[in-house]
């Protein structure tokens, strides 16, 4: 998704098995997950920069537990079997580990921040099921016992009154939580509703209004904090402010510096 929408705002040619006229016509290639891994050695043999985008290059769920080091060490073993011009992190804490660029994932196309309902009705969320884990349920009860509604997978984020961004089981982990884009957060932040996620690197570095949670009871206590109808019209106000930085035309300007930048420099010596 993200490199289909951003290739398609830059004007690029996106495709999952590039023919030889994509290549003659490169100058530069992005290469984008663990796709790297198939098509580095093609833009090499072309003397073609890499732009590696390293969203979610590791397996998962099986290298979702790996500790820190353990992260940091995948990380580099890619980096140099990919060798890169240039990593694209998808949240500074990626970027820095790997001696790249920030670029924050954009938000859906068509959200803005719509105005708080004085009455909750309805939590959502965005994203597989199957990563909720043990929190569905939670939810389910959760909104249940308040009276309201937990919905997975609304057509209209806005619709919802507050978000969540949760993880359990084999779909968490330290990797998960420091190298995640975060695009269900940014999308909170530009449907202007509250985000209820545990500590990850999004919640400490994009700074959006909600709760971080690591039990069911902060869970419930964040719902009846989200609850008042005040605070939630105060994050539909901040929001209008910030919309705009993580819009795919904002993040794909971005982008494109970067990858100007790369195409000036030229490709790495083999």
């Amino acid at each position: 998704m993200r490199g289909r929408q951003l290739g398609a705002q830059l004007g690029a040619t996106v495709t999952s098995a590039p023919i030889a006229d994509d290549w003659a016509e490169a100058d530069v290639v992005v290469l984008v997950k663990r796709a790297a891994w198939a098509y580095a050695a093609h833009a090499h043999a072309r003397g073609i920069p890499i732009v590696w985008d390293a969203l979610d290059f590791w397996r998962q769920p099986a290298e979702n537990g790996l500790t820190a080091v353990a992260a940091r060490q995948i990380l580099a073993a890619a980096i140099a079997q990919i060798r890169p011009a240039l990593v694209i992190g998808a949240t500074k804490a990626m970027a820095e580990a790997a001696g790249g660029e920030y670029l924050p994932h954009h938000g859906w196309a068509g959200l803005e921040p719509t105005e708080a309902r004085i009455a909750v009705t309805r939590v959502g969320y965005d994203g597989s099921q199957q990563y909720l884990d043990h929190w569905r349920a939670a939810l389910e009860c959760a909104c249940r016992d308040r009276g309201w509604t937990f919905c997975v997978n609304p057509p209209d984020l806005s619709t919802m009154d507050i978000l969540v961004s949760l993880r359990g089981g084999a779909w968490d982990g330290w990797i998960c939580r420091q190298w995640k884009s975060g695009v269900k957060v940014v999308n909170a932040m530009l449907a202007g509703r509250p985000v209820i996620a545990q500590h990850c690197a999004a919640m400490e570095e994009l700074w959006p209004s909600g709760s971080t949670v690591e039990t069911e009871a902060e869970l419930a206590a964040a719902l009846d904090f989200w609850a008042d109808a005040d605070r939630r019209r105060m994050v539909v106000e901040s929001s209008r402010a910030i919309a705009e930085a993580y819009s795919l035309r904002a993040v794909a300007e971005t982008y494109r510096g970067h990858l100007a930048a790369v195409v000036k420099a030229g490709a790495p010596c083999p």
